[in-house]
């Protein structure tokens, strides 16, 4: 292996170096080493590891291979990949450093999925660590300012994905209601008068479409898109 690429992630939406942080991970490549012939004769390119491990995981886990089959580009199913590799912790100071590893790219996906450990003790032990850097002796600035804006960042974040959690359950339900509709045409008049044709119901329509489609249901796919047009 003659080349090796080092790249360190990003923490929280900052650029983290390996030599300025005990927590930055460094991911190393290798460039032209390929002993499985995933490359098949094109040029070397990086994730050698990443891809290897993504085909045993796809063999092994009937959901995940799914939801990649779904995956519109390699670069989508490296992010897929990425993140179902991860196991969000259940101890609450380890739960905050795993978001300060988080890549800035997952910080939204990592919150929904951590929602339900977001809970006030876990607000109150960030709280705790951060007021422990601040009255330190010798305060880490560089420390206290990243709890800090995570602290921030997650009570934000989490208020956004109750939001949209509300907006989805009522986005089901006026789905439901449209699809069941006898007089599809009436059933969107009426909902457009009452202004329950919204962003939500849009794209659950969509996402509903793409998972048809995904699973083979062509019929299905095209029944929805069609309501969706008329909508």
């Amino acid at each position: 292996m003659n080349t090796t690429l080092l790249q360190s992630q990003s923490r929280c939406g900052r650029s983290v170096h390996s030599s300025s942080r005990k927590h930055a991970s460094v991911r190393v490549y290798a460039s032209n080493w390929d002993p499985e012939n995933l490359f098949k004769g094109t040029a070397p390119k990086s994730g050698i590891i990443e891809r290897r491990l993504m085909q045993k995981q796809v063999q092994t886990d009937k959901e995940f291979a799914k939801a990649v089959a779904m995956a519109r580009d390699e670069d989508q199913k490296q992010v897929m990949f990425r993140r179902q590799s991860r196991t969000p912790p259940t101890d609450h100071i380890e739960l905050v450093e795993y978001f300060l590893n988080t890549q800035a790219d997952d910080m939204e996906f990592e919150v929904a999925r951590c929602r339900p450990q977001l809970t006030p003790e876990f607000f109150k032990q960030l709280g705790t660590l951060v007021g422990q850097e601040r009255f330190s002796p010798k305060p880490d600035e560089e420390r206290l300012a990243e709890l800090d804006t995570l602290r921030q960042y997650l009570t934000e974040a989490t208020e956004a994905v109750d939001k949209a959690v509300q907006a989805n359950i009522s986005a089901v339900d006026r789905m439901k209601k449209l699809l069941s509709a006898q007089d599809k045409k009436a059933m969107i008049k009426e909902m457009a008068e009452n202004n329950e044709i919204d962003v939500a119901l849009m794209d659950l329509l969509q996402s509903n479409i793409e998972a048809a489609r995904g699973a083979g249901e062509e019929k299905a796919a095209e029944f929805m898109e069609k309501v969706k047009a008329a909508a």
